[in-house]
């Protein structure tokens, strides 16, 4: 059902995006045009939701042929921002496409400076401008997502404290209530069977073990009830081998390689790095290979545990529980100081590698969203700053190159009289002309107007004399 609805979204941007072009085709009867715009369209629908970058370059080679595609132009860019996370794959798109028109309109078309300054221009407004939009929106949204894992996390994290708290209480009782019943009930029973003692104080004994006995088997009860479903006894090591022991008696098949001796400040955190990482290989890999690598080289602990692709299908996956389940393995890596890596191997596996150091502190922030905190900013920022860095390569690179040497001043202008030879004026004019409509017999020049730097003032000569001047602005 989610599939469906997004190609009919993804359809009818599209329909609605090549909609203007189809009808510029139809009024003008050109079943090339129709058939050519419809293809476009096809594309666009098909590559808007994985290759959004696609349908923006058919979209930007359309309007060479058709101006009713830079409609199309915006949108395209927006949706490019926003699920495209490759920035230099997008940049250098775009640097092609502008070098590429650069070359088309100098060389191919001979485009005025003007002109090609104009266009430049709409590619910026209609394709950076919203491509940059676009990509502040999806930080925006990957950021509102990390908020709300966070504060799935931190729902978990209270549970798991309750959960603490409480295996605690079970510990404690068992150490103590358990010890001291245990000793009445071997002291009542060592009294029952003294010889000589009257059957009345050797009843009495007897319900002393008894009541013992029954006190014992109602705290273990209650030990029960305080822990978690198939939650082992608290003890104070947790027992990898134990834990890989059971996984491989489940049918697992699991190799095992350690070096050196991990501290116990590391044994609580490698347990939970195993059980999570063998967890998700049984619910996401069943019957691969899973191999579990525990080294310390006297400085740090490396836990890692790589599993094979699966070699069958494991049926729907759970993606939610999974990354609820990293992301609370990170933060428990985290808290210990240490890092966690996680992510699928190149030969279709997935791998988990923790890093705890033994002078480790944690870490005041989660790496992960701090730095989509920081993308959302530069992005932002890039919002903000592209205009004005736009202004600045303009003034500092174009409008000098398009002024230089075509220049007249409005005095030297003033001064001329028709008739004048045009040997004379040789020392008061410009060395080039402005960029314009030239007509026969006559020059172009600039009073260095900002930006454009287009023509000012048309001088025109017949037989080498001045025969007219005219100020166009």
């Amino acid at each position: 059902m989610g599939r469906r609805r997004e190609w009919a979204v993804d359809g009818s941007t599209a329909a609605v995006l090549v909609a203007p072009v189809v009808v510029n085709h139809v009024m003008s009867a050109n079943p090339v045009g129709i058939l050519g715009s419809l293809v476009a369209g096809g594309v666009i629908a098909a590559t808007a939701r994985r290759w959004p970058l696609v349908g923006w370059l058919v979209v930007v080679v359309g309007t060479l042929v058709d101006g009713n595609f830079v409609f199309a132009l915006p949108v395209m860019s927006y949706l490019v921002g926003l699920r495209t996370e490759r920035i230099r794959v997008v940049a250098a798109a775009f640097v092609v496409v502008a070098a590429a028109g650069t070359v088309l309109n100098f060389v191919v078309l001979g485009t005025s400076q003007a002109e090609w300054f104009s266009l430049t221009m709409m590619l910026v407004l209609l394709g950076v401008f919203p491509w940059l939009a676009g990509r502040y929106r999806a930080q925006q949204a990957r950021l509102i997502s990390a908020g709300w894992e966070r504060a799935a996390r931190l729902e978990s994290e209270r549970r798991m404290v309750r959960l603490r708290e409480r295996a605690r209480i079970a510990q404690e009782m068992h150490d103590s209530l358990g010890h001291e019943l245990s000793l009445i009930a071997l002291s009542a029973g060592a009294l029952e069977t003294t010889p000589g003692l009257a059957g009345k104080q050797s009843a009495a004994a007897g319900r002393i073990r008894e009541s013992a006995a029954t006190a014992t088997d109602q705290l273990r009860e209650i030990i029960g009830v305080l822990r978690e479903d198939g939650e082992p006894a608290p003890t104070s090591r947790d027992d990898i081998a134990a834990l890989i022991a059971k996984s491989r008696a489940a049918g697992m098949t699991i190799l095992v390689e350690t070096s050196g001796e991990l501290p116990r400040s590391a044994e609580r955190t490698a347990y939970e790095v195993v059980r999570e990482s063998l967890t998700n290989a049984s619910r996401h890999a069943p019957g691969a290979t899973v191999r579990v690598t525990l080294t310390d080289d006297g400085e740090a602990s490396t836990i890692t545990v790589v599993n094979d692709a699966p070699e069958r299908p494991a049926g729907r996956k759970t993606h939610g529980a999974e990354r609820l389940g990293l992301v609370g393995l990170r933060e428990r890596v985290r808290l210990n100081g240490g890092t966690l890596l996680a992510g699928p191997t190149p030969t279709g596996g997935f791998r988990t590698v923790a890093e705890v150091p033994r002078a480790g502190a944690p870490a005041h922030e989660e790496a992960g969203e701090s730095e989509m905190r920081r993308r959302a900013r530069r992005s932002l920022a890039a919002a903000v700053l592209t205009p004005a860095v736009l202004a600045l390569v303009t003034a500092l690179g174009y409008y000098p190159f398009a002024v230089a040497g075509s220049v007249l001043e409005e005095a030297a202008f003033e001064r001329m009289s028709i008739g004048t030879p045009r040997g004379e004026l040789a020392g008061v004019l410009p060395s080039r002309e402005a960029p314009g409509d030239k007509q026969a017999g006559c020059e172009l020049y600039s009073d260095g107007n900002f930006p454009m730097a287009d023509a000012a003032y048309r001088l025109c000569f017949t037989d080498e004399r001045l025969s007219s001047k005219e100020r166009l602005k």
